[in-house]
C-alpha cells in the first residue's frame, strides 16, 4: 500500500460560505476513528464534511488525483482504497465517504449505496456514523441530461443562483456488524431518514 498522505484537511470557510451561504449543523460527530457516511449531492459536500469535522479525511475519485493531485494530497484527500480507509481509521482518525459514489445533482438520494463504506468499517472494527446534506436549492430535472461531469461544472458557474444554504443532520454513531449488503441498505435507509426528519435546531458555522 502506498505512503498514506499526512496533511491534515482545514476546512476552507470562507469558501463554503461564498458557495453554499449559511450552513447549519444538527448533531454532533463523535470524535476518534469514526465513518462518516453521506449522500451526495453536490461537490460542495466537500466543503461540509469539512465544517462538521475539520480532521476529517476525504475518500475520493481517483480522477481527483489525475487532475488535481499534488492539491488533493496537500488537503489530505485519499484515493478510495478500502485498505487505505481500514488503516486510517485503525489509527483513530475520521474518515468520510459518500456511498454512492455519483452526484445526485436534484437532491433525491434515489441511487443504491455501494458496500465499500460498510466493508470499511467492519475491517476497521469502526463505528458508522450516518450524515444527510440538505442544500437550501436544487437544479430540476434539466441537468439529468448531462453526465456527471458536466453538472458539476454546471451548478460551479451557476454557484449564485444555488447559494441559499445548507443544513446537515448527522445521525448517532452505530456498529455496522450483519451482513454486508443487510448492513448497507440499512445505512441507507439511516441517511435518508435524516434527511426526511425536517429541520430542527442546529448550531450555525
Amino acid at each position: 500500500m502506498s505512503q498514506l498522505p499526512r496533511c491534515i484537511p482545514r476546512p476552507a470557510r470562507f469558501l463554503a460560505w461564498l458557495v453554499i451561504g449559511k450552513v447549519k449543523v444538527v448533531g454532533q460527530v463523535p470524535a476518534g476513528g469514526v465513518l462518516l457516511c453521506a449522500n451526495h449531492a453536490s461537490y460542495r459536500d466537500v466543503f461540509l464534511f469539512g465544517l462538521i469535522n475539520p480532521a476529517v479525511r476525504l475518500l475520493v475519485h481517483p480522477l481527483v488525483f489525475t487532475f488535481f493531485k499534488r492539491w488533493a494530497t496537500q488537503k489530505g484527500f485519499v484515493e478510495i482504497s478500502i485498505d487505505s480507509a481500514v488503516a486510517l481509521l485503525r489509527r483513530g482518525e475520521p474518515v468520510a465517504i459518500c456511498p454512492t459514489g455519483l452526484v445526485e445533482a436534484t437532491g433525491l438520494a434515489e441511487l443504491p449505496f455501494k458496500t465499500g463504506a460498510v466493508r470499511i468499517a467492519q475491517q476497521a472494527g469502526a463505528p458508522v456514523v450516518p450524515v444527510f446534506f440538505r442544500y437550501g436549492n436544487y437544479p430540476g430535472p434539466w441537468v439529468n441530461r448531462f453526465s456527471i461531469t458536466v453538472q458539476n461544472f454546471l451548478l460551479f458557474g451557476l454557484w449564485p443562483f444555488y447559494r441559499r444554504g445548507a443544513t446537515i443532520y448527522i445521525g448517532a454513531a452505530y456498529e455496522a456488524k450483519d451482513e454486508v449488503r443487510v448492513e448497507t441498505t440499512a445505512l441507507k435507509a439511516k441517511v435518508c431518514a435524516l434527511g426526511a426528519a425536517g429541520d430542527g435546531p442546529g448550531r450555525g458555522d
